[in-house]
């Protein structure tokens, strides 16, 4: 998505040149992300990653505390505004899950409302009612990985006439007052994680 970018893609950019034959390591992320749009446009978003033990210990040894994961997140996003952020580590399973709210991510154009999804291949895996799904597979590091995230959108109540056209997700609702959020806020479905990853110098087998 085109200013949602997550953590983890970031991060995994900054992957340091290896000299000689070494043996190529998998670097795989699998990730949740649940945004709950309120009426007035805030986005209220949950996110859950599991990443392969490699490269969540070269993440926790890049960023030994989740302080230091949440600044640079909203250092490389001064163009949204975020509150309540919360980021935790999950030893046990190898992931990272994050809580927070992206004030004004939808937009109110007058007679509907629109969200940024961005440029990301999306698949629209399924829409029921004020609901819908999407899924992100992507390639990281050069291709020596993947990313594959489900995005699960939950429209405010009474949202209708939902369409997705051009990497925008657009929706109505009714008997609601115009006018427009202050702020133009995409939400990338790349999203967290990756913004912080892009960043992680990673280490190949051999080394």
């Amino acid at each position: 998505m085109k200013t949602i970018v997550t953590l983890v893609i970031l991060l995994l950019l900054a992957a340091p040149l290896v000299a000689g034959e070494v043996k190529i390591v998998e670097y795989k992320i699998d990730g949740t992300m649940k945004v709950t749009l309120d009426n007035v446009g805030n986005a209220h978003v949950e996110e859950a990653w599991h990443l392969t033990p490699n490269l969540y210990l070269q993440m926790k040894e890049t960023y030994p505390t989740t302080y230091m994961l949440r600044r640079e997140f909203e250092n490389r996003r001064s163009d949204t505004e975020y509150r309540d952020m919360k980021i935790e580590w999950d030893d046990s399973n190898n992931g990272v899950k994050a809580t927070y709210t992206m004030l004004g991510a939808a937009i109110n154009r007058g007679d509907h409302w629109e969200l940024d999804l961005g440029d990301g291949d999306m698949t629209l895996s399924s829409q029921n009612g004020n609901t819908v799904v999407l899924t992100l597979v992507q390639p990281i590091s050069g291709g020596d990985g993947r990313l594959i995230e489900t995005a699960t959108i939950v429209l405010p109540d009474g949202a209708k006439n939902v369409g997705i056209d051009g990497g925008m997700l657009r929706y109505e609702l009714p008997n609601k007052e115009n006018g427009r959020n202050p702020a133009f806020l995409g939400l990338a479905l790349i999203s967290l994680v990756g913004l912080i990853l892009l960043n992680v110098p990673l280490k190949r087998g051999g080394e």
